[in-house]
């Protein structure tokens, strides 16, 4: 579980750390980050915002979700790729 800041919204400090682990090296590239239920977990926030945070993350070229297999860290050349 994370200390969360009570200024700012959850989904926003979710969004931040997964980024952030994705762009230090935390989550490799090209492979699976940790599953929604073991994120919720760990962090202890509800899963639907935790599949809010992958699925902005995924629009923005960071993840890539394989159905049945899990959801992967994409080449860092596409990172933003998708961003609004």
């Amino acid at each position: 579980m994370i200390d969360f800041d009570p200024d700012r919204t959850v989904w926003a400090q979710v969004y931040d750390l997964l980024r952030e682990r994705i762009e230090n090296g935390t989550y490799k590239e090209r492979l699976p980050i940790p599953s929604i239920v073991h994120l919720e977990q760990e962090l202890g926030v509800a899963r639907q915002t935790v599949r809010k945070v992958v699925a902005k993350l995924a629009s923005q070229g960071y993840v890539n979700a394989i159905a049945g297999k899990g959801t992967f860290v994409r080449p860092r050349e596409d990172w933003n790729a998708g961003a609004e």
